[in-house]
């Protein structure tokens, strides 16, 4: 089963980022934080392990250098690679199916 959510990335200071995934139906709150140290760090993260299509990272790194955030929609891991990844909020059965 697959879970359906959202990335967000932050740029924070000296070329870091900061991603979070959040499935549909988790907390806000509740949503680890992943850093990164560099844009190839976090370009390899997402081409990799989360299957992120290259158009999609061009726009986020344009947007992140613009406007410092960025959230890609639609990105769906099932439960183990969450975990895997880090970015394993508190899995509950309120959690929607992607």
């Amino acid at each position: 089963m697959a879970l359906n959510g959202s990335v967000q990335i932050t740029r924070g200071s000296n070329s870091t980022y900061t991603l979070t995934y959040a499935p549909l139906g988790a907390d806000p709150g509740e949503r680890p934080a992943r850093r990164f140290e560099g844009a190839r760090e976090l370009e390899q993260f997402l081409a990799g392990p989360l299957r992120v299509a290259r158009r999609e990272i061009l726009a986020a790194l344009v947007a992140l250098d613009r406007n410092g955030s960025y959230l890609i929609s639609e990105v769906r891991l099932s439960p183990d690679e969450v975990t895997r990844h880090g970015l394993n909020p508190r899995l509950t059965g309120r959690l929607v199916p992607g």
